[in-house]
């Protein structure tokens, strides 16, 4: 892995887009660029390693708050071949116009800033070079991930901004702030479920019904009853939003759905959570 020599965050419309300069070649910052697109950074780091792995680059760089950051980079002339490379017409409706944008005009703007010096090259660690008006538009861009990280929950989600949040930081010269000190993420799945599950268990053992599903291979649960078996037999189980949202994302058992089904266990239908399970795991 190598180290960046320098960084040169760039202000693309409201994202901002990560050059380094290494060699006196330009390289981009390849996971802001994808996680702007709004794309799955796990899908195209795999396909820039199988397609770019011969100018593929890792450089490491250290920021203001002392901390390492490695990023998978590609030389700019490459960067419209992978931009290329993703269909509009087979992303969401929603992101078409903004991968379109990325495709036409987003390598021109990054050749322009290296090539030309329109706006000035950024040492983030010095805070020298930086000009008025690029200094507002991070700053400005900055809130609006401190904002985004705010109301985000998702894990994942939040690890992506704020990993954003780190680079603008950087190029201001800013501290970068803790990741648990803005907001609230999602409690880990495993966490959340393991009482739930457990619960069930017990209720296994004490030979009580509560699946409602007549497929042996189906799970179906219905809150309300459930929370009226815990009640009685004094299983403290809080049906909140956090266990709901872990539920949705249970992968063993694995949810599938919310429906209605003919309960066969009790009389007439019955709105349940549906999860795909092996047979030996049914109640």
């Amino acid at each position: 892995m190598q180290t960046a020599q320098q960084l040169m965050p760039v202000p693309f419309y409201e994202d901002t887009v990560v050059l380094v300069g290494k060699d006196s070649e330009p390289l981009v910052a390849m996971k802001p660029i994808v996680v702007n697109m709004g794309l799955d950074w796990k899908s195209q780091h795999a396909k820039v390693t199988e397609r770019f792995s011969s100018v593929m680059v890792e450089i490491t760089t250290t920021g203001g708050d002392g901390k390492q950051y490695a990023m998978t980079c590609l030389p700019l002339r490459k960067l419209p071949a992978w931009l290329y490379s993703i269909s509009p017409n087979k992303v969401k409706h929603e992101l078409r116009e903004k991968i379109i944008r990325y495709q036409e005009e987003c390598d021109d703007v990054l050749w322009e800033h290296w090539s030309k010096g329109e706006h000035s090259r950024i040492n983030p660690f010095s805070g020298a070079g930086t000009n008025v008006s690029q200094q507002i538009a991070l700053s400005n861009h900055r809130v609006k991930l401190l904002t985004d990280l705010q109301r985000t929950r998702d894990r994942g989600s939040r690890a992506a901004i704020h990993e954003q949040i780190a680079h603008v930081s950087q190029a201001l010269c800013l501290s970068v702030p803790e990741i648990d000190s803005i907001g609230v993420a999602d409690l880990p799945v495993p966490d959340v479920l393991a009482e739930f599950w457990g619960a069930l268990e017990e209720l296994d053992a004490k030979g009580l019904k509560y699946n409602h599903s007549k497929n042996p291979s189906v799970l179906a649960l219905n809150l309300v009853s459930l929370a009226r078996i815990f009640l009685e037999q004094d299983i403290r189980i809080i049906f909140n939003r956090d266990l709901r949202d872990a539920l949705k994302r249970s992968r063993q058992p694995l949810y599938m759905t919310l429906k209605t089904v003919d309960s066969a266990i009790e009389a007439g239908a019955k709105k349940c959570w549906i999860f795909s399970t092996p047979t030996q795991m049914i109640n």
